[in-house]
């Protein structure tokens, strides 16, 4: 199944998404793993506009989400997110890219910030000396949340852009055309990833 957390017509801003509805409704339906896609920008001068990159770790700086199940009705619960993506998953995104001979990096660190403005050019550079490679704002609480379902998680990220800072300046103009440009290949991954298996 597809969900587009942005809803049906891009209507939603990051801040906006429903994201516990989002992840339950993959769970209700019946899924046991999620693909989720983000378009991000860079911090890291090695990941370059239309690259992909496969996180493995995850700085959060985003405020007031909805970001837990567990809200205190009912058992206190404490989740263990010191890998918050799946390890199988992750693994048969980044050999679905190799095989396709995709321009992928295997690991990095996306840094969610609340939206919907882009970020500072300090924000940027704060980001990059606590260790961020990548800047987005959709990838949290979606990867927490579907942890504490049991969902095996994992995200294809999309470079649209250099971060604000390395850049003079960001567009979101500049963001949707990348994304119309690599859109086609990171189909091509995704239907590769589930047509070879997840667990391989």
């Amino acid at each position: 199944m597809l969900v587009p957390r942005h809803g049906p017509h891009y209507s939603l801003p990051p801040h906006r998404i429903n994201y516990r509805a989002v992840m339950r409704s993959v769970r209700d339906a019946g899924a046991s793993s999620v693909i989720a896609t983000n378009a991000v920008g860079s911090i890291n001068k090695r990941m370059k506009p239309g690259d992909l990159v496969v996180p493995d770790q995850i700085l959060d700086f985003t405020k007031g989400r909805a970001e837990t199940f567990f809200d205190g009705d009912g058992d206190v619960v404490f989740t263990d997110v010191t890998k918050p993506y799946s390890e199988s998953v992750r693994s048969a995104l980044y050999g679905a890219a190799k095989r396709l001979k995709v321009r992928v990096h295997n690991r990095g660190t996306y840094v969610c910030t609340q939206g919907p403005r882009f970020e500072t050019a300090a924000e940027i550079e704060m980001f990059s000396r606590l260790g961020g490679d990548l800047v987005g704002m959709t990838g949290v609480p979606e990867a927490f949340l579907a942890r504490e379902l049991g969902l095996e998680y994992a995200t294809l990220c999309v470079v649209t852009n250099w971060a604000a800072g390395i850049a003079k300046q960001v567009s979101h103009a500049e963001v949707l055309d990348i994304m119309e440009d690599v859109g086609p290949v990171v189909r091509d991954v995704i239907v590769s990833t589930i047509v070879r298996g997840l667990g391989e």
